[in-house]
């Protein structure tokens, strides 16, 4: 439960302060309207759909079918074995001729956006470890965080980053806000359950995806008003790394 409250901490924090950066650059976040598709439903099939090729894609990965990732160009390697996973979903955006916008990837000052995104996770970072008694370690588990073998994860993060936006930007224009975020947080969470149970856990373990759910809901209030998830990688990434390097002595 520390662990939660320090994520839920972390992820808040960088929300408000986002919400107020947004308010300061308004050039970066300009007051547009959400997406519209002339058949939504069709749109949500065609997202549905190639979830399901991600999904498939992921499970042969698990069983091994993969670039082989030994070496010093493993961390690349795992990063091309990561985009060929989530290539369902890129090559939807192509054969449906949309524009990165309906993956919430605005196209103008990338780089503005980024180092934005990179101060939110230092703060984010900060709390989280604050929260859960590690704020000693602070240098150590940033240097693991950000380390380049971590490389691979990274990619992956942004490419299921990519999945989310695309989800509710289709689910939004066919139901609207509240249905879509406790829908797509939800899905998000279920995603998890092949890995899950890969890795040995129990039924009774997978309680805690309800945790994944309501702070996924939490977060996606703060993405659909932003509709960019340049910046959010970069707190993403960091919140989720920082779990993955564990705790340092």
């Amino acid at each position: 439960m520390e662990n939660y409250v320090g994520l839920a901490a972390g992820y808040g924090v960088a929300l408000g302060l986002w919400l107020f950066a947004s308010r300061l650059l308004p050039g970066l976040w300009p007051a547009t309207q959400p997406a519209t598709f002339q058949h939504p439903w069709r749109e949500v099939g065609w997202v549905l759909l190639a979830c399901l090729g991600v999904i498939g894609l992921g499970q042969l990965w698990s069983a091994g079918i993969r670039l082989p990732i030994q070496g010093p160009a493993g961390p690349l390697l795992e990063a091309i074995n990561q985009v060929l996973i989530f290539a369902p979903l890129l090559g939807l955006l192509a054969l449906r001729r949309q524009p990165l916008s309906t993956a919430w990837l605005p196209t103008h000052r990338i780089g503005t956006r980024l180092l934005l995104g990179l101060a939110l996770a230092l703060v984010a970072l900060t709390i989280y470890l604050t929260v859960t008694d590690r704020l000693d370690t602070w240098l150590n588990t940033l240097a693991r965080t950000y380390h380049p073998r971590q490389f691979g994860r990274m990619v992956q993060i942004f490419l299921e980053d990519i999945l989310i936006a695309m989800l509710a930007v289709r689910f939004r224009a066919a139901l609207g806000t509240t249905a879509t975020v406790i829908i797509v947080a939800a899905l998000f969470a279920a995603g998890h359950i092949p890995a899950y149970l890969a890795q040995g856990a129990s039924f009774s373990e997978l309680g805690s995806l309800v945790l994944d759910t309501a702070l996924g809901i939490g977060i996606l209030f703060g993405l659909l008003h932003g509709r960019d998830i340049w910046w959010f990688w970069v707190v993403h990434m960091t919140l989720d790394l920082v779990q993955l390097v564990g705790p340092t002595s």
